[in-house]
């Protein structure tokens, strides 16, 4: 059987098949390099917030990020969803009606012909739409069981930390300005003098423009509305429901306050948090089956950076 040319012929070919295959393999497709523009316009939103500039570790992590929602574009494409979501046509409607406003097409007519122009391929929006369709696609497609009742006492543990709930005041006050702060003593003396309800005492004060009563506020939020010297003050002493404190001073002048009501600080019962805690752990879940997908998907392609 081996004498017979033709099968010399088919087995060298086959072994030429073969060695060729191992040797020259196909080549991967190409991802990259990011778009220039949308770099760019990346360094421009975070350098509005952190003017010290984008470092060369975070500059990576914008590559990382523009390449990924590439690939996530890529794939949306090429199983056809532009054609299977409402907002992405709405959007083609809406830049053929800009291209054209007198034209008399259908909305339908305008789909068609959008998609002939490739306007999906172009604009930003679409892209958006088609990466955030991509990534639900994909944690829809991966099994992630709801955390159980162990992973989220775990978590809850290894964050008792931020479980912590600062303490709580619920307070009136009366104000005099910088300027009155002399008059503070006397004040003070005439509501004790006459205890006054914290009601009947703010008329002998001066006008506060962000108010007088305040509901169950933190450290941090009265530092917010009167600084952090009024803050400080009250955290630092020793309060009562129903009595006064002060005087408290603020940048605004000087302040005696009512304490209504006190909560102090405390942690937060896992009963609290769990539902939090949940969510946390599915939402990390989601977000952890999209990087194991894009990873996996890497692999099949030559990635340029640059």
């Amino acid at each position: 059987m081996l004498r017979k040319p033709w099968l010399h012929f088919l087995l060298l070919g086959l072994m030429l098949f073969v060695v060729g295959q191992r040797l020259f393999p196909e080549p991967k497709p190409v991802l990259g390099p990011p778009n220039p523009e949308r770099l760019s316009a990346m360094v421009e939103n975070y350098t509005r917030f952190a003017p010290d500039g984008v470092s060369p570790a975070l500059f990576e992590r914008f590559i990382d990020t523009e390449l990924r929602d590439e690939l996530l574009f890529r794939e949306a494409l090429n199983r056809d969803l532009q054609y299977r979501d409402a907002a992405v046509e709405q959007r083609i409607i809406r830049n053929m009606r800009f291209l054209d406003t007198n034209t008399a097409a259908s909305d339908r007519e305008l789909i068609e012909q959008g998609y002939a122009l490739r306007l999906h391929l172009t604009d930003e929006v679409i892209r958006r739409r088609l990466v955030q369709i991509m990534e639900r696609l994909i944690v829809a497609t991966r099994l992630n069981p709801a955390p159980n009742a162990e992973a989220v006492a775990t978590r809850y543990q290894q964050a008792l930390d931020s479980w912590r709930e600062p303490a709580r005041y619920t307070f009136s006050h009366v104000f005099l300005s910088t300027e009155r702060a002399a008059e503070m003593p006397s004040l003070m003396a005439q509501i004790n003098a006459e205890n006054l309800s914290p009601d009947a005492a703010r008329i002998l004060g001066a006008p506060f423009l962000s108010g007088y009563a305040f509901r169950r506020q933190s450290p941090e939020q009265m530092t917010r509305v009167f600084g952090a010297e009024f803050a400080e003050q009250v955290s630092a002493t020793e309060v009562r429901a129903g009595a006064w404190i002060g005087p408290v001073s603020s940048v605004f002048g000087q302040h005696y306050v009512y304490i209504e009501a006190f909560e102090p600080s405390r942690t937060l019962e896992l009963d609290e948090v769990s539902v939090r805690i949940e969510r946390d752990l599915v939402r990390e879940g989601e977000e952890q089956a999209v990087v194991d997908w894009v990873e996996g998907a890497m692999a099949g392609y030559e990635v340029r950076r640059s």
